[in-house]
């Protein structure tokens, strides 16, 4: 039976025959049940028109006629599919409430929007109507007319206030596109130099999209219409067996250990270590799912069954008194409830790859929807190889092995070898890596893997080896022994991988599109990683400062701003030059390893470390997962595995060998100088991608074909030339021709992006940086933000959000403007979900909620002071560390930045060649502006060596002097004359960290001294309370809650006195506190911890003043449990008065002490171990 499908499609009228079979066509090689058509153009549709498009099967249609020959929407549905008696007919809308016997009904809108720009904005209010009578699961499918990115157009006219209309449209609803597979754009207006848009997509809410989660969007080819057809499979999810994935809660269930013991301490009769570890971990295997099966089973099942138990039970509560065998049914169902809801939202985050949101900080379904959007977005639904089209698992499983079988498993014949002794860097005394690997180091490494990252073929992950070290090392030590030894005969059953395939681009439809990770057995990524940690140290020293990939103390924007500020230097210089960015063609998968092992033999590395590499490339296989399933082995014969702990390492190793060729081609005079002081790097590498300045000469442009081409002869790394471009700087019209024709690269133009930034010889302008702050938009779909509370989104603002425009403000000076706009974005995710909200809208002042914790803020960074704070570290870097590839350019900062830096700097003047004599501090540790603030010299660069050289700093002066300036001058003139110079480098101490090293987060730091200190900041913020409960006291505390006192003042609905007590008006302060229902609650809590004392009293009125009394009565070393009790009982107390407000429950001592007992269990099960003991006496009855 055929997968039931959609077909959307924008056909350009129906009024043609040819047009009419080219549909049917369509219809009939896509099988869809459904079929929106638009613009039909066509003011009346019979039965038989749509059965002699369509096909007899679709007798059910509505449609919206056409105004003349324009507009016009068809909606039909096959007959036995879906039914449906519920349909509205809006101007330029369709909207149909479908039905099915096994399904949630849902609603489906197809839509034609306007053309014209005045009509949008009443399209996009017609919709808002739609949905306001099209309640519950709802799609969204037609030519909308629009977009709301300006990567759904192929150049720069844009309607940038339209798109924001459409884009808050779809935030408002918490709508989510479903990506199309394979395609970016869905219209071209079929010109020589095409416009290419997309118009067309899906739109769906969360709850269609759980109906139908496995649901993938394709297009078609079109023949009849300048819009392609689209094809929305609603169940097209290639389904297998599910491999086994160690769980992340396992170790911490009773019995676990006890399991894995039993299993491992079963004899194998093999002498091999490395097979014995095998068979070990595939019996593990089977022990722990069958254990998982016993003593978790299926968590969505008995999920299922508690909750309808506690409904039963709850209906009978409401009718008569439970027995105390039902009481105790009804708690215990309760408690599994929300045991088995923590751990489902525990799995699905992992599925999902949050990693900086905690199970509390956001609803499951996030992290479920998460994960299936990747899934979508990762799906492979066809492939083209050699013009046929592959649709079948099995015949795209055929492509890719084929495609990766040459690449990685086929040794390609080196047609020549280099000389490195002659050009390439000497060897070091590497005979440390050959030491004997010991058990300390073994568990420093296990330490440092990440506990649950995706894992390999067997399923262990990080955790698995944290908690069961102890169980296991024996094996795995006297395996790893056993390989440094050079024994590697079994080696290939603990060495294989799964590759997983990401799109590189959107349209991905050939095998080569698709970027390959390893997921790699769990014993070869240890062995692999303990090789890693070790090289990790020496890279420094063998490699050239223009790599920074890989290597510690190394950054991306080292490599960044050497590009940006050569390209400026020689623009401003009027130095013809080109600049060249190379695309080296699938740089890990073909690296030679005959070559790789002569570069390492060459660099010093001994054998026992040559031998372990060449055993773990030798020995490794892969299987290539396609849709999840797993295909046939690959035997390599080249390449590195990207996701290999060390082959970064060893790539950038190979790559700087290719940077010593160019060095030795310059240092010879073979290329010609690109400025007149000898420009010391022409090449940038960041890994694989390499950025090169080379002269619009012939016999330069040769000489680094020649170049790239006989490095890819001996390493197999070749350069790409179609895939390369060139960017001329300053160059002569006459003389692009002979650079195209010479190179055979395609010629680009500034700006353009390198590294992930915008590179540019001029001042960039504002629509170039309007794509960044979109950039960050885009990073705000409203169908996530419904599914996180506050303090999820104050998270996601913090890691995503922020993490962006820090990349980009590390290396480029942003105007106010841009971050003023990123800062309109977070607050108005942060505070609505939304790309903006209203003052209204947001509780606290974007300036408070700016600072760090224990300022009284949320943690979120103030962008322009981190700006500042961040290129601080150029201006350190420029006097402390000589080395970096950038040194003797123009670096820019801001000047707020460079005051700072003048103010927090002090030298120690040894040589005096890296100290400025007149803007550093280093006489008396002040600078000489402080000193003689009268005399002001014209030179600023000159340095205290050169100054003093012959006492050549007076002749800096400017201007006559005053008598107060002389007498300045006479005191400097004394003071500077017994100063000697020595022959220890200079010395720069940063002031705002102890070890008088510079810090971008002890320069934020300095930037906020003097604010005020929030008092209850440590007990609110290291509790162990959940994030969301921790914002909601910072609300509270601040007065921010939504209470009447708050809701009076704007004029909203609000309760005449507090729901609790009936005797005053309510604020939150009283709620928590002063309150005698909640003064009554807290005696219950304290009572039993001996605490009567500590609750609040009528003169209580103020919770923070309150909490800070009760905490200085408790014992210092309960004070932590003691400030998670406060927060879940003030969290107890505000769920249980807005029960009372929003559902009309009256207030009840007995119920807010039984959830407070409920709470607290689950809070302990979460990991607040004090908890148990702490709220143990606390007794509802």
């Amino acid at each position: 039976m055929d997968q039931p499908k959609i077909l959307v499609w924008n056909v350009r009228g129906l009024n043609k025959r040819s047009r009419r079979d080219n549909v049917r066509k369509v219809v009939d090689d896509s099988r869809p049940v459904i079929v929106c058509l638009q613009e039909t153009k066509l003011a009346l549709i019979t039965d038989w028109d749509v059965m002699s498009i369509l096909g007899r099967d679709f007798r059910q249609f509505v449609f919206l006629p056409a105004q003349g020959t324009r507009g016009g929407i068809l909606v039909a549905w096959r007959e036995g599919t879906y039914t449906s008696d519920n349909w509205r007919v809006h101007r330029h809308s369709i909207s149909i409430k479908f039905r099915s016997e096994n399904e949630e009904n849902w609603w489906f809108t197809g839509v034609y929007g306007p053309q014209q720009d005045s009509e949008k904005v009443a399209f996009l209010n017609e919709l808002r109507e739609v949905r306001e009578h099209c309640a519950g699961p709802w799609i969204l499918a037609g030519d909308f007319n629009m977009i709301y990115s300006s990567e759904d157009k192929n150049n720069d006219n844009l309607n940038r206030a339209m798109m924001g209309r459409f884009r808050r449209f779809v935030n408002d609803f918490d709508l989510k596109e479903i990506p199309l597979i394979g395609r970016r754009y869905t219209w071209s207006n079929e010109r020589e130099a095409p416009t290419l848009v997309k118009l067309d997509r899906v739109l769906c809410t969360t709850d269609w999209e759980a109906i139908y989660p496995d649901c993938i969007l394709q297009s078609q080819a079109s023949e009849i219409s300048d819009h392609c057809p689209l094809v929305l499979g609603l169940r097209e999810g290639v389904h297998g067996k599910r491999r086994f994935h160690f769980e992340s809660f396992w170790p911490k269930m009773e019995g676990f250990h006890e399991e894995v013991a039993q299993s491992w301490a079963e004899p194998v009769r093999l002498s091999c270590p490395l097979e014995r570890i095998s068979i070990k971990l595939k019996r593990l295997t089977r022990t722990l799912q069958s254990w998982s099966q016993k003593r978790v089973g299926h968590i969505k099942t008995q999920l299922g069954l508690a909750r309808e138990i506690l409904h039963r039970l709850e209906i009978a509560q409401d009718s008569r008194p439970l027995t105390s065998d039902e009481d105790w049914l009804r708690r215990e169902a309760k408690r599994l409830c929300l045991v088995l809801s923590s751990l489902k939202r525990t799995i699905a985050r992992l599925r999902s790859r949050i990693r900086f949101l905690k199970d509390g900080d956001a609803n499951t379904d996030l992290f479920h929807r998460t994960a299936g959007f990747r899934k979508r977005k990762n799906f492979i639904p066809k492939l083209i190889h050699d013009d046929v089209v592959a649709t079948s698992q099995e015949e795209k499983q055929e492509i890719i092995f084929n495609h990766f079988n040459d690449l990685l498993g086929t040794a390609l014949p080196r047609s020549r070898t280099l000389d490195l002794d002659f050009f390439h860097r000497q060897g070091l005394d590497l005979s440390s890596l050959d030491e004997p690997i010991l058990e300390d180091e073994v568990w420093d490494t296990i330490k440092s893997l990440p506990s649950d990252r995706a894992p390999g073929p067997d399923g262990y992950t990080g955790r698995f080896y944290k908690a069961c070290w102890s169980i296991i090392k024996a094996d795995f030590m006297a395996a790893i022994i056993t390989l440094q030894q050079g024994d590697s005969r079994k080696l290939w059953l603990l060495n294989s991988a799964f590759l997983t395939l990401i799109p590189k681009k959107e349209e991905a439809l050939s095998a080569k599109d698709f970027r390959p990770i390893s997921l790699i057995h769990s014993f070869a990524k240890l062995v692999t990683k303990i090789l890693a940690n070790r090289l990790a140290p020496l890279l420094n020293s063998m490699v050239a400062t223009n790599q920074s990939a890989f290597i510690r103390g190394r950054s991306i924007h080292d490599n960044f701003i050497l590009v940006q500020q050569t390209i400026k230097l020689l623009h401003r210089q009027k130095v013809s030059s080109l600049f060249l960015k190379l695309d080296i063609s699938k740089a890990f998968d073909s690296v030679a390893w005959p070559f790789l092992l002569e570069v390492l033999e060459h660099l010093g590395f001994g054998l026992i470390w040559r031998s372990l590499v060449s055993n773990l490339l030798r020995t490794s296989s892969t299987r290539i997962l396609v849709n999840g399933q797993p295909g046939e082995e690959i035997r390599h014969q080249r390449g590195l595995r990207q996701g290999d702990p060390l082959s970064p390492m060893l790539f950038i190793l190979v790559m700087d060998v290719l940077n010593s060729l160019f060095k030795k081609a310059s240092d010879l005079g073979l290329l010609q100088p690109l400025t007149h002081r000898n420009q010391e790097h022409r090449i940038s590498l960041y890994a694989d991608d390499v950025a090169l300045f080379i002269k619009p000469v012939e016999d330069d442009m040769n000489l680094s074909m020649g170049i790239l081409n006989r490095f890819g002869d001996a390493s197999g790394l070749y350069t790409n030339f179609q895939k390369s471009c060139v960017i001329p700087i300053r160059c002569e019209e006459p003389h692009l021709a002979t650079v195209q024709q010479t190179l055979q690269c395609t010629m680009a133009e500034f700006p353009c992006t390198y590294l992930g930034l915008p590179i540019s010889d001029k001042k960039m302008k504002k629509a170039d940086l309007m794509l960044w702050v979109e950039k960050i938009g885009n990073k705000l779909p409203g169908w996530q933000a419904s599914l996180m509370n506050l303090a999820g989104r104050a998270t996601w603002v913090r890691f995503v959000l922020t993490a962006i425009p820090i990349y980009f403000l590390i290396a480029i000076k942003a105007p106010k403007w841009f971050i003023k706009a990123i800062n309109k974005l977070q607050r108005g995710f942060l505070w609505k979900g939304r790309d903006k909200a209203n003052g209204g809208s947001c509780l606290v002042s974007w300036e408070k909620v700016q600072r760090p914790l224990e300022l009284g803020g949320l943690g979120i960074l103030n962008l322009e002071l981190m700006s500042w704070s961040l290129q601080l570290r150029w201006l350190w870097f420029q006097k402390t560390d000589k080395e970096r590839p950038w040194q003797g350019l123009d670096i820019p900062v801001y000047a707020n930045a460079q005051a700072l830096f003048d103010t927090a700097v002090i030298c120690h003047v040894g040589q005096g060649t890296n100290v400025l004599f007149w803007s550093d501090k280093w006489l008396f540790g002040c600078g000489l502006a402080e000193l003689a603030p009268t005399v002001s010299p014209r030179r600023q660069q000159r340095t205290v060596a050169d100054a003093l050289a012959a006492r050549r700093w007076p002749s800096d002066i400017q201007g006559g002097l005053s008598m107060v300036g002389l007498y300045e001058y006479f005191q400097l003139w004394d003071a500077l004359l017994e100063m000697e110079l020595t022959e220890e480098p200079d010395h720069h101490i940063w002031r705002f960290e102890s070890t008088g090293v510079f810090t971008s987060k002890s320069a934020y730091r300095a930037l906020l001294n003097g604010s005020t200190t929030f008092e209850p900041w440590r007990r609110l913020w290291k509790s162990w309370a959940p994030a969301k409960c921790k914002v909601f006291l910072w609300l509270a505390i601040r007065n921010k809650c939504w209470t009447a006192d708050r809701l009076a003042r704007r004029g909203l609905p609000h309760p005449a006195q507090c729901v609790f007590c009936d005797q005053t008006d309510e604020d939150v302060q009283h709620i928590l506190t002063d309150c005698v229902f909640a003064r009554e609650f807290w005696v219950k809590i304290l009572t039993p911890l001996g605490l009567l004392d500590s609750a609040p009293s009528p003169n209580d009125q103020v919770f923070a003043d309150w909490w800070r009394k009760a905490c200085k009565r408790a014992a210092k070393e309960k004070r932590k449990g003691l400030n998670t009790l406060i927060i879940l009982g003030a969290w107890m107390l505000w769920k249980h008065r807005n029960s009372c407000v929003f559902e009309g429950a009256q207030p009840n001592i007995h119920k807010i002490l039984s959830d407070f007992r409920m709470e607290r269990q689950l809070w302990h099960l979460a990991g607040a171990s004090s908890l148990r003991a702490l709220g143990h006496g606390v007794d509802p009855d």
